[in-house]
């Protein structure tokens, strides 16, 4: 079986994507941000591209939804929530339909529409994430957001620990790509600094210029829960595996 790693949506390996099971990551914060609010009970949620389209989608919903969107780590205009994991407690969000665009996390999704599966990996749900993408029989692609197109090291070694616990709990002998053997290679190097490194990276350094830095000690936490954000039609919605 076939594991690769595209280091962000805008890579030719997402042209891969058919009949793989997709894991997009985009640790700081989109993927965090989605598995947090799945976690403390959102209905789901809707990665969505632009923010005209988002606002036009939230009117549309039947019953409404809560509007979310962010631009260089700043609450669009006009958004109820941004893409800060703290603003998605359980009161605010319980059973409530979200839709999200993000400067570069929900773009990705768009990026892979053609995978059999894809889901939303983070640290905080890595290991549920690794027993989901295994149980699937599927090849898979793992998917970086990255910034603008560009790499990003906390989305690397986001796939790094991916492969790190894919290759621990199961069975199946996985064929690495060079770009996943160097996901694994990164993700050992900070292993054992993970909020450390998401502190001292290019994106982690503007999070705590802007005032997230308390975002960063969330994303920074590893398997806070076993909820998977599986898309189904269209829409991100709590599995566990």
């Amino acid at each position: 079986m076939i594991l690769d790693v595209a280091f962000s949506r805008l890579d030719p390996a997402c042209r891969s994507a058919s009949g793989r099971a997709v894991a997009v990551i985009d640790v700081i914060r989109a993927t965090t941000t989605i598995t947090m609010a799945l976690h403390h009970g959102c209905a789901g949620v809707i990665p969505v591209r632009t923010l005209s389209e988002a606002m036009a989608l939230a009117r549309r919903l039947d019953g409404g939804a809560l509007l979310a969107g962010e631009r260089n780590a700043e609450k669009a205009k006009g958004c109820e929530l941004g893409n800060s994991p703290t603003e998605y407690g359980r009161p605010r969000i319980k059973d409530k339909m979200i839709v999200l665009t993000t400067t570069n996390g929900t773009r990705t999704f768009q990026a892979v529409t053609e995978a059999q599966a894809i889901i939303a990996c983070s640290f905080l749900n890595v290991t549920a994430a690794a027993r989901w993408l295994t149980n699937t029989g599927l090849d898979i692609l793992i998917v970086c957001a990255g910034r603008q197109g560009r790499f990003c090291l906390e989305d690397v070694v986001g796939s790094g620990i991916l492969i790190d616990r894919l290759l621990s709990i199961s069975d199946r002998a996985y064929m690495l790509s060079d770009s996943a053997r160097t996901a694994r290679q990164l993700f050992a190097t900070y292993q054992n600094d993970l909020l450390g490194m998401l502190r001292d990276c290019e994106w982690g350094k503007e999070i705590i210029r802007k005032g997230f830095e308390a975002d960063l000690e969330i994303c920074a936490h590893v398997d806070l829960t076993d909820i998977v954000p599986v898309m189904r039609e269209g829409r991100l919605v709590a599995e566990r595996p």
